[in-house]
């Protein structure tokens, strides 16, 4: 088999306008990220002229590595196929459309409009179109092993039993004979160690017709074990195929042998050893490139992740490239991989016929990734409730998954307000929860209380804590952070909250913040800024570390670190302040202006030096422990910075809410809400209110700012008082009351 890449020289066409690009691209990269929920979602062509030399009297394929989100393939303006769903490879066989010998013309159309069959319908990140992964040409020989398995490698290699004494495995491969005999063909299997010696050798036979799979089964004595980040060893089980000792086709598959367990009290072990999961959660993103990432970015990716410390990754809410799952492997990251069946489910088709043909894609692809640990099956998919076949549907996902991969756990993340005890939570063998307390609703300390309640009742539920986390834009600075102000130091301060609340809590399987990079969601427009989500370690162009990143840091990494948080507030109006140091060494000192002001040790990473003054104009402020050393230089200044602060009426996700209503309001004591049946309430959706033409006039009259919100895609899916509970400082009582009194006027 020969792979031959055809990422150069590529026609794109879109509206009738023409440009040469090479693989990968996307045509949202910059209208993608700048706000107004407005990008280009339709149909554009890719087209290339490919040659196929004479001699070529072989099987020929496509193969895509990703096309959002529906590619229609054309090979001499013949259609040979249609492939739905954005994030999976797919291959063609183009055999008997190409001219050997000749120039062939492949044309691509690719379509990231909407469609209700087609997921994500819905969610807080821009889908971008394009053919924006590798696509090769491949050769095959006339008997191979199998490239028409949904996009998989065509070998299976499954954990049988894996012990610290012995490890037992099962080799699957699936065989294809494109010849016009039945034919005797011989597969051979060896288990190589890292230095490429082998280990284990097993041949089988089989007379081949048509299609066919043979399963060989392996076992090692005392097997080297992938150990995640510690010791990430990688086997290579090299496949071969043959007829009459001639070589037809070969794979190489790198493997890492380990066993893990998930408990409700001692969280993940891997190979026995209690293995916190400290985990990040990753967007296929990069400013002014979106989803067109290199491998080279993907390997700066990867780094900064090791850098922060992390030992596993979410790789949300989709498949992602296989070069990355292949970095995990090598690396050592614990992978949560899954399907884009996120926020709500199609009112067109309640079978889930496509979330279950993406799940199939992303389990076959990458059944043999050591990395991924767990399937996720869903995200949030009960937003809007449990409508349209929700659970279900849900079901059919754990069951599918669990009949192709028997081996590996499924995983969901529930929507923050899911009940505790709702019955979606006994679907997937172990469960999360997105939590944004600290942010959307209540405060950061809310999270280790709802951990809490929620283990003592559900004592036998495995659970992990999928997202959390906060916007931190650095522009903004603030000596007192506060929820919803946007600022650096508020959001350093949330996580460095969040992680004491984790260290305290074993039972917790995992942690998974949201997000280690900024990235485009074209619908947002908050903090001032339009177009993306900020809630990163790392801005959008993933070139600056926020200071939380490095609260992370002290946490999680080995590597000795020491770090002064606020550098970017430079300019301070107080004669004092509070210089905070992230490190994790037992001692830091700290010296102003080449004098030492303390020194001080730390059991939480957290080193504040308070009542640090500051000179009339510039003051340097220098922290040392050991080898290490960082500098900050801060300016007195007579008035407070302006840029410092979030523009007015620029605030949070559902924008100043407080201005929707009369500021009376806010200082009358509401009296209780009355309920009539039949009719509607704040109790009802908001997108239930709007399908009735007498709702709909009524919210457009009393909360038209509510309407007119970029993110009414996901506020539809909650009702009124739903909203009370993310914002219940800024939505009246009274608000609420007279809100109700209208809607039960308003017959069902």
């Amino acid at each position: 088999m020969k792979r031959i890449n055809l990422n150069q020289q590529w026609e794109f066409s879109q509206n009738g306008n023409t440009q040469a690009v090479d693989l990968p691209h996307t045509w949202n990269a910059f209208d993608g990220q700048d706000g107004g929920n407005d990008y280009y979602r339709g149909m554009c062509s890719y087209t290339k002229t490919l040659h196929i030399d004479a001699e070529i009297d072989a099987p020929v394929y496509l193969e895509f590595e990703g096309a959002n989100s529906v590619a229609n393939v054309f090979i001499n303006d013949a259609h040979v196929g249609e492939h739905i769903g954005g994030y999976s490879t797919f291959r063609f066989d183009i055999s008997s459309h190409v001219n050997r010998g000749d120039n062939n013309q492949i044309r691509v159309e690719v379509d990231n409009s909407h469609r209700d069959d087609v997921y994500p319908l819905m969610a807080d990140f821009t889908f971008q179109g394009g053919l924006y992964r590798d696509v090769n040409l491949i050769v095959a020989t006339p008997i191979h092993i199998d490239l028409a398995d949904n996009g998989s490698p065509g070998v299976y290699v499954s954990q049988t039993s894996i012990s610290h004494e012995r490890a037992e495995l099962s080799i699957d491969v699936l065989l294809k004979n494109q010849s016009n005999a039945a034919t005797d063909v011989s597969l051979n299997v060896q288990l190589l160690d890292a230095v490429g010696s082998a280990q284990v050798n097993a041949t089988s036979s089989v007379t081949l017709e048509h299609t066919g799979r043979i399963t060989i089964p392996l076992s090692l004595h005392n097997p080297h074990l992938w150990q995640g980040i510690d010791d990430p060893y990688l086997y290579t089980l090299h496949i071969s195929l043959s007829v009459d000792d001639q070589i037809l086709d070969e794979r190489s598959i790198e493997t890492g042998l380990r066993f893990f367990e998930v408990s409700a009290n001692d969280g993940f072990l891997l190979n026995d050893k209690p293995w916190q999961l400290n985990g990040v959660s990753r967007h296929q993103c990069r400013e002014d490139i979106g989803w067109a990432l290199s491998h080279q970015h993907q390997d700066e990716d990867m780094a900064i992740i090791q850098e922060v410390g992390a030992n596993s990754i979410r790789l949300a809410h989709y498949q992602h490239n296989p070069y990355f799952y292949q970095l995990c492997d090598r690396v050592g990251m614990v992978v949560w991989a899954e399907i884009p069946y996120i926020s709500v489910t199609s009112t067109t088709d309640e079978s889930g016929s496509n979330a279950l043909s993406q799940m199939n894609e992303l389990v076959k692809q990458n059944y043999n990734h050591s990395s991924i640990v767990f399937w996720g099956i869903q995200n949030e998919i009960t937003i809007g409730g449990k409508e349209h076949n929700v659970e279900p549907i849900v079901q059919s996902l754990h069951d599918l998954s669990k009949k192709l991969d028997p081996y590996r756990p499924t995983v969901q993340a529930q929507v923050g307000h899911l009940p505790n005890s709702d019955s979606l939570n006994t679907i997937s063998d172990v469960n999360a929860y997105n939590k944004y307390y600290g942010w959307y609703y209540k405060d950061v300390e809310d999270m280790g209380r709802w951990m809490d309640n929620y283990h003592n009742e559900n004592p036998d539920s495995a659970f992990g804590l999928s997202e959390y986390g906060a916007e931190g834009i650095l522009a903004y600075h603030n000596d007192d952070p506060k929820k919803s102000d946007y600022s650096e130091e508020y959001h350093a301060l949330y996580h460095q909250k969040a992680l004491e609340i984790f260290s305290q809590r074993p039972f917790v399987w995992g942690t998974y913040l949201w997000n280690m990079f900024d990235f485009a969601a074209d619908q947002r427009d908050e903090g001032g800024v339009k177009g993306k989500n900020n809630k990163g370690l790392l801005t959008h162009d993933h070139k600056t570390r926020k200071d939380a990143f490095y609260i992370y840091q002290a946490y999680w990494s080995k590597k000795p670190m020491l770090h002064i948080a606020s550098k970017r507030y430079v300019k301070r109006v107080t004669e004092t302040i509070t210089v905070t140091v992230y490190s994790n060494q037992d001692e830091v000192s700290l010296l102003v202006n080449d004098s030492i002001f303390a020194c001080k040790r730390s059991d939480n990473k957290v080193f504040t030096f308070d009542s640090v003054p500051l000179n009339s104009e510039t003051t340097t402020v220098v922290v040392i422990s050991g080898d290490l050393r960082d500098q900050a230089i801060f300016e007195k200044v007579s008035a407070a910075e302006p840029s410092y602060t979030v523009p007015e009426g620029q605030g949070a996700v559902m924008g100043n809410v407080a201005n929707w209503f009369d500021e009376a309001l806010f200082d009358q004591e509401a009296p209780d809400l009355i309920f009539t049946e039949g009719y509607f309430s704040v109790n009802d959706k908001i997108k239930n209110i709007l399908d009735n033409p007498q709702g709909e006039a009524f919210l457009k009259e009393q909360a038209g700012a509510l309407l007119d919100h970029p993110m009414i895609g996901f506020l539809r899916n909650l009702s009124l008082t739903g909203l009370v509970e993310m914002k219940p400082d800024a939505i009246p009582a009274m608000a609420i009351y007279q809100l109700n009194e209208g809607l039960r006027q308003i017959k069902k």
